[in-house]
């Protein structure tokens, strides 16, 4: 099986850049174009880099996203003070996000154009959407100019306590409606200021342009702790977490109740997202229902059990604290008593064929930061799928979504954490729809999770 090509192909998913290529007229969906991080079209572009180096960045984007994600369940209160000099607050520069192109504001006198583009990281843990603004101090470096928001013709500010302001007052920025938001730890990077309302616009395939006017923007004035290089083209982040109820929410505002993606396993293949649309059929699909968990703006499935090469491991019971599905996170965490029953199934798997793991003593200094790490002999190709039990719903991955191969090793993509979270690695090669029109309320489903096997992809 060839496994090198493929593999290294899928790594680092996260940092794709979803540059938008088609748009929505009514009720048609937002398309965005998914980008492979390792394509020279991408702004994540990491230039001439080894193997060893792809795959360690896919290990190194997880445990950022994690670190992002456990600071958002800890931090969830600021100090009032309108200055934020002393919090620590981090979005890095490692390239583990999709990134959509956006015009905002409204400029004709000024640019020849409605928005300005920005390229802003699709993040589904978040529903702030904020770009950097001019006067912002500190700022993290860009290579454009920050959103000139005095000039924009549809730029709308809120005053403090005004009833129309989606944040909490201890939030506001000045005398403005605000946000405060952090990402990582470690310091975390951080980003304080105020919530507008503004014009969005997305380019449409016809060569026109499609507007959502008077939406909720965070202009960000004060960002502290980010990695980004001098060349970073990233001004901000597209909040598409969890939408409730809250009238923050992008998906909301937009008016659209569901979205989807489907991963490409190369990176010489685009793939997509989308906003909208209609909803998920075919005879294929399956679906599993959405729920709450324990960290705000992630969605949740009730994973019941998981099987290696259809044998169930009977780990019913054993799933405390909810299963997240997100698409940023690169690969896939689980709790360390599932991760050991996990870990066995492969060991068992693999001893049929006579194949050992590597221990401490004969592991090679050249291995991937990878747990569980197996011998490849010249010429197998038997390797195991791996079943995700959802309520009412399997989603089988093929073994391109469960291991990193080099020529002498192969290794499971998979690590042990204080939490369980289904990341992109494992969602490679099928397509998602989050709908928000389906699900039991009475019994805490918050949606629909739907997903077939695609070949996801079109030439790039």
């Amino acid at each position: 099986m060839a496994f090198m090509e493929t593999l290294l192909s899928l790594i680092s998913l996260l940092s794709s850049a979803l540059l938008l290529h088609a748009v929505v007229e009514g009720p048609k969906p937002i398309t965005l174009s998914l980008i492979h991080p390792f394509s020279p079209h991408s702004p994540f572009y990491p230039g001439n880099i080894t193997d060893m180096e792809k795959i360690n960045i896919l290990i190194q984007g997880t445990y950022a996203r994690m670190h992002h994600l456990f600071s958002t369940m800890r931090e969830r209160n600021w100090n009032d003070s309108s200055e934020v000099d002393n919090i620590v607050a981090t979005v890095q520069y490692t390239g583990f996000y999709f990134v959509a192109q956006v015009g905002i504001g409204s400029f004709p006198s000024f640019f020849g154009q409605k928005g300005m583009p920005y390229l802003l990281m699709i993040d589904t843990g978040s529903q702030i959407t904020w770009v950097q603004c001019e006067d912002c101090d500190p700022c993290f470096p860009l290579q454009q100019l920050n959103f000139p928001y005095r000039r924009s013709q549809s730029y709308k500010s809120i005053p403090c306590g005004d009833p129309t302001c989606p944040t909490p007052n201890q939030d506001c920025f000045k005398s403005f409606c605000g946000f405060r938001i952090r990402y990582g730890e470690d310091p975390s990077a951080s980003t304080a200021g105020a919530i507008v309302r503004e014009t969005l616009t997305f380019p449409s395939d016809f060569g026109g342009t499609e507007s959502y006017n008077d939406l909720f923007l965070g202009c960000g004035f004060k960002s502290y702790h980010y990695e980004f290089r001098q060349s970073n083209k990233i001004g901000g982040i597209l909040g598409l977490g969890f939408r409730g109820t809250r009238t923050l929410s992008f998906l909301n505002q937009v008016g659209k109740k569901r979205f989807s993606y489907c991963l490409s396993n190369s990176e010489h293949t685009n793939s997509q997202l989308y906003i909208g649309g209609a909803m998920m059929v075919g005879p294929q699909v399956l679906s599993t229902p959405l729920l709450r968990g324990s960290i705000e703006g992630l969605y949740y499935v009730d994973l019941q059990d998981i099987s290696i090469q259809n044998i169930r491991l009977r780990l019913q019971g054993s799933f405390s604290g909810g299963s997240a599905i997100d698409s940023g996170c690169p690969m896939t965490f689980l709790l360390p008593n599932i991760y050991a029953r996990v870990r066995i199934g492969f060991v068992q798997y693999f001893a049929q064929f006579h194949i050992q793991p590597y221990d401490s003593g004969s592991r090679p200094r050249d291995l991937p930061w990878l747990d569980l790490c197996f011998p490849n002999p010249s010429g197998f190709d038997r390797y195991p799928t791996m079943t995700f039990h959802f309520r009412g719903a399997d989603l089988v991955v093929q073994p391109t979504g469960i291991f990193l191969a080099g020529r002498n090793y192969i290794c499971v993509v998979l690590k042990s954490s204080p939490v369980t979270m289904i990341g992109a690695f494992q969602q490679t090669q099928h397509k998602f729809s989050y709908d928000f029109e389906l699900g039991d309320g009475s019994r805490g489903e918050i949606g629909a999770l739907r997903f077939a096997p695609q070949d996801c992809g079109s030439p790039a």
